[in-house]
Formats: structure tokens, C-alpha cells, sequence
């Protein structure tokens, strides 16, 4: 049996970091589609956020399926901690893929960023709740975002919240997989 040291990873937490990244990504085109064609309801749940919350729990589970990946090349015998390892990586490859996805999807569609724009902010106009000054202050924070989707800051924003949401993410899920899936034999945990 080859040494732990020895396996790469590389091929399994691509493969899971490609799959999850484009179900990310693909989740987040619909919730932005949803937001676009609906009409403003002033609630705080919008179709961008209800992806949002459903990405990141689908993309939890890159980790998961990296490790059976790995698994399946070399054989169940694994640390713990190899399988968070695994469970990171995937969440940095999620990321990276998600990313470049978001960044191309309006070159396909260059009506997409200012619908969306439109969007978000007729709705933070009918939002009764919050008081004006705020209001005026959420809306000038989207508008300066949705006006700045290529610039540096706002990429490696994406990047940083997504290395640190889907890494930690992908870690817990990734050891857990480890836990269950793996077999920790007493040569291995010494």
C-alpha cells in the first residue's frame, strides 16, 4: 500500500471542486434570475439570497464527494486529517470556479449586471421597514458594487469570502467524509 505522504489529491479535489463549483454557480444564476423576472416585494428573502444560502449548503459537499473520489483511487485507508486537507482544496477549486464562471456569465448576457442591479434596488425601495437613510445607503452600496463588478477589490472580495466560506466549509465536510467513509486502521492514527 502506498504511503499516505505519496497520494495526490490533486486529481479527486478537482473533479469535485469542478462539479460543485459549476452547481454554485449554476444555483446563483437562477436565484439572480428569479430576483430579475419577479416583481419587488420589499422582502428581505430574495431570490438571490434564497441561492445564496442554497449554494453554500450545496457546495458543502464538495468535500464530500473529493474524498470518496480519493477513496475510490486509493483504497479507504486515510488520516483524518488528510480528508480535511481534501475538504479544503476542494472548497479553494469551488471557489476559483465559481468565480470565473460569475466573472464570464456577463460577457453572454451584458444585460444581466444592470437587470440585476434594477432589481435588487426596486426592491430595497419598497423595503417599508427600514428607514430612508438607510434605504438611500443600501442602495448607493449595490449600485457602487453592481458598478465596480470588474474591478480588482471587488474579485478578490468574491475570492476571500469564497476561500473562507467554501474552505471551511469543504474542511468540516471533507473530515467528516474521512471520519465515515475512511477506515482509520492503528498504524494510521499512531
Amino acid at each position: 500500500m502506498e504511503p499516505s505522504e505519496n497520494k495526490s489529491y490533486w486529481n479527486a479535489t478537482g473533479i469535485a471542486g469542478a462539479i460543485f463549483g459549476f452547481a454554485v454557480f449554476l444555483i446563483s444564476l437562477i436565484g439572480s434570475y428569479l430576483t430579475i423576472h419577479s416583481e419587488p416585494s420589499g422582502s428581505l428573502l430574495s431570490g438571490t439570497i434564497l441561492a445564496s444560502t442554497v449554494g453554500c449548503l450545496v457546495g458543502a459537499f464538495g468535500g464530500v464527494l473529493a474524498v470518496k473520489l480519493f477513496i475510490n483511487e486509493y483504497g479507504p485507508e486515510m488520516k483524518i486529517g488528510t480528508g480535511a486537507i481534501i475538504g479544503l482544496v476542494t472548497g479553494i477549486f469551488i471557489t476559483l470556479i465559481y468565480q470565473v464562471l460569475s466573472l464570464v456569465w456577463p460577457l453572454l448576457d451584458p444585460a444581466y449586471i444592470q437587470n440585476l442591479q434594477t432589481a435588487i434596488i426596486a426592491n430595497i425601495e419598497m423595503m417599508d421597514q427600514l428607514p430612508a437613510a438607510q434605504q438611500e445607503e443600501m442602495i448607493d452600496a449595490m449600485y457602487t458594487q453592481m458598478q465596480n463588478y470588474y474591478s480588482a477589490s471587488n474579485i478578490l472580495q468574491g475570492l476571500l469570502f469564497g476561500f473562507l466560506s467554501n474552505g471551511l466549509l469543504n474542511l468540516l465536510s471533507g473530515l467528516l467524509a474521512a471520519k465515515f467513509m475512511g477506515k482509520q486502521s492503528q498504524e494510521i492514527l499512531q
